[in-house]
């Protein structure tokens, strides 16, 4: 085969095959943008439950509270009843001293209850907000879905396109060099092929000896002896 052509091939060869490793790229990363988004949402979607949670756990405080308060109430009115058949002064006194402390505590429980209902209606707004964050992330998500799918027909329109056309360059290596070719290439893809740097491996960057370069200028096919790959000169250095 002439270097010229040896060269070509492998180089159009090499370039097929980056294209198509990009576009194995971005057909996977729709997939992983999607994941992504989906998390959004469940995370938005766990914001409401916990500001739910924490709107039912102070309701449940402060109805909790205001139980106290009536059943304290009415122990009050239950007291300050007794008074008037109270038969001593020592016992019209206990049940005063009784009355005032009892009064003194329902004051801490209505201090108390409206302290929770303050708290009710601090915590009320993150409900609708998380809402509107759920509504936001679930049309975003619906949007790249879409985006994904058009563009995945796109892209596997793209690598069929390239699969078609990277067959029809492989017939055009000879026999003996299609064998090599495909021991290499088809396990490593792009990675099986690079170009020559100066006299180095474009791909592992150690040094290839005059031996090798002269073969390669002859059109004869080079594997790298470090790394096994097939080697071809860059555009400039066959003219």
């Amino acid at each position: 085969m002439p270097v010229a052509v040896a060269n070509g091939t492998l180089r159009t060869l090499h370039r097929m095959y980056r294209q198509l490793e990009d576009l194995q790229g971005r057909l996977e990363a729709g997939p992983l943008r999607i994941a992504i988004l989906e998390a959004a949402v469940r995370a938005a979607e766990a914001r409401r439950l916990a500001a739910q949670g924490a709107v039912k756990q102070a309701r449940l405080s402060a109805d909790g509270k205001q139980l106290q308060l009536k059943s304290a109430e009415a122990k009050i009115a239950d007291l300050e009843g007794k008074l008037n058949a109270c038969k001593t002064n020592r016992e019209y006194q206990t049940l005063r001293e009784q009355v005032a402390a009892d009064k003194m505590a329902t004051k801490v429980l209505e201090d108390e209850i409206l302290e929770a209902l303050e708290r009710i209606d601090s915590l009320k707004p993150a409900v609708p907000a998380a809402d509107a964050a759920i509504a936001v992330s679930k049309q975003t998500l619906a949007a790249e879905e879409t985006r994904v799918r058009g563009e995945k027909g796109q892209l596997d329109g793209e690598v069929a396109r390239i699969r078609g056309d990277l067959e029809g360059v492989e017939r055009e290596l000879a026999e003996d060099v299609r064998e090599r070719y495909e021991r290499v290439v088809r396990s490593k893809g792009a990675d099986g092929m690079a170009p020559v740097d100066g006299r180095s491996c474009g791909g592992c960057h150690q040094q290839i000896t005059s031996n090798m370069i002269s073969e390669l200028l002859a059109g004869r096919i080079v594997t790298c002896r470090s790394c096994g790959r097939l080697l071809y000169t860059p555009e400039t250095a066959t003219g």
